[in-house]
């Protein structure tokens, strides 16, 4: 039943735990799934997940995507909206995001909304990579990543309208598909190697759900898609696999951590 993971964070694996939840119940989903680019492969960077594994062969790893959402559309409810943040491998090398595309509109079902590139604004930190100063082999690290918007069974979600909490200019301003934001300046300080930034949730928050409404994200990490919701009077609701990430992200809900929304 939802009564017990509404407005909490729950420990644990959401392949499983998705199993639990009321159908029709989830208006809005939310995440960045993990992205398959090895977090363990050095000692500065510790894979926080002791029992997944984080460089799974690419179609396992799209087998494995296409399992959580496939077991997720039950619960949505029609017109639920669900967001999935992106990067492609490997500097773009590996396709990722037509895979999540492809599964999800032909195998699952649902219907595509959107596709919003996210400019990160980070080309001026750049260094070079491949083969500097030569046509041999030059690559092309990434500044941006994907958010892609599906639904279920149909685009129109009805609500009430004194639940709105859009403003017109935010409206304008988000329903183009283009978002130029810089990513989470604090991830070093957090120790969390992908984390996005408040300013993503909130924007889909606003433009795609309710208040009241119920937000969901399956890999909530240190908890920025709940804590965005909690501020913008939404339920929410978290899984995540790592014990000190539901710790963390449990402190950072209780202490009202949202000063970047």
């Amino acid at each position: 039943m939802n009564d017990r993971f509404i407005n909490e964070i729950t420990c644990g694996d959401s392949e499983q735990l998705i199993q639990e939840l009321d159908d029709n119940s989830i208006d809005l989903l939310i995440t960045s799934p993990p992205y398959n680019v090895d977090l363990g492969y050095n000692a500065k960077h510790k894979n926080p997940y002791d029992i997944y594994q984080d460089n799974k062969d690419h179609n396992d790893y799209i087998a494995w995507l296409q399992r959580i959402f496939g077991n997720v559309k039950a619960k949505m409810v029609t017109g639920g909206r669900v967001c999935i943040n992106i990067g492609d491998g490997r500097n773009g090398s590996v396709p990722t995001h037509s895979d999540i595309i492809q599964f999800m509109t032909r195998e699952l079902g649902y219907i595509m909304m959107a596709t919003i590139i996210w400019n990160k604004n980070t080309t001026g930190n750049r260094t070079a990579w491949g083969s500097y100063m030569s046509p041999s082999c030059p690559s092309f690290p990434s500044s941006f990543e994907f958010i892609l918007i599906f639904a279920k069974d149909q685009k129109k979600k009805p609500g009430d309208k004194d639940k709105i909490t859009v403003s017109k200019d935010e409206f304008i301003q988000n329903s183009w598909g283009m978002w130029t934001f810089a990513p989470e300046t604090r991830q070093k300080k957090m120790g969390l190697s992908a984390m996005f930034p408040v300013e993503l949730p909130k924007r889909l928050i606003q433009m795609l759900s309710y208040k009241d409404d119920v937000v969901f994200d399956p890999f909530s990490g240190l908890g920025t898609t709940c804590v965005t919701a909690r501020f913008l009077q939404r339920q929410y609701i978290g899984f995540e696999l790592s014990v000190d990430y539901c710790k963390r992200s449990r402190t950072r809900i209780n202490t009202g951590d949202n000063r970047l929304v």
